[in-house]
């Protein structure tokens, strides 16, 4: 997948996905749509398509807090993703916005950067309990910030929320989290140069 970083204009917003980018939960996720599958009484085949098709009815609701039960029990062992803290604190000396894109819960990912004195950096975080997709929550940032499509990069680990976002005109970089550290520290600095 190519990641379109060029553009005339700076990067004004930085949308950074949770579980793939800040961290890796390690979750089994085809356990957790097994789960997920039991507790409605039907296949589920993708949690990202049962999240969007189901938010808000009480099937979601039901989901939503057995699979943060498994976030929160994978937060004993996340770890912030190799030069992150140094990536965001950056880019927070610049006028450039951060936010959290993630279908991940609020309160995982809020437990998480508070733990790991991340929080400080991130001007919101957007999550599947306020937002059916990273599509939806990509566009209340384009809408929020007001700022022009090529403005905003998402960073994300999914090719999926990558290609459904660039539909919006936004910026896209996929970022592989099984990197060594050497590779990681490349990636990291590259977005720097455009922002």
């Amino acid at each position: 997948m190519a990641n379109n970083l060029n553009s005339q204009n700076k990067i004004k917003v930085i949308a950074l996905d949770f579980d793939g980018v800040i961290t890796n939960l390690n979750i089994d996720w085809k356990l957790a749509i097994r789960l997920a599958s039991k507790l409605v009484g039907y296949d589920i085949k993708s949690l990202l398509a049962f999240y969007e098709t189901s938010h808000g009815t009480p099937a979601f609701q039901l989901v939503n807090i057995e699979i943060e039960k498994l976030e929160l029990d994978a937060l004993k062992n996340a770890e912030p993703t190799p030069f992150i803290a140094r990536f965001l604190k950056t880019i927070s000396k610049s006028n450039v916005e951060i936010w959290i894109v993630s279908m991940q819960s609020t309160l995982v990912v809020k437990k998480f950067l508070y733990q790991h004195n991340l929080a400080h950096f991130f001007k919101g975080v957007l999550t599947r309990e306020q937002f059916r997709s990273k599509k939806m929550q990509i566009s209340y940032l384009l809408s929020k910030s007001g700022v022009n499509p090529d403005e905003i990069l998402l960073i994300d680990n999914s090719e999926s929320n990558i290609n459904k976002c660039r539909e919006l005109g936004i910026r896209c970089f996929h970022f592989s989290r099984w990197q060594n550290l050497d590779k990681i520290k490349k990636i990291w600095n590259s977005i720097l140069e455009v922002v």
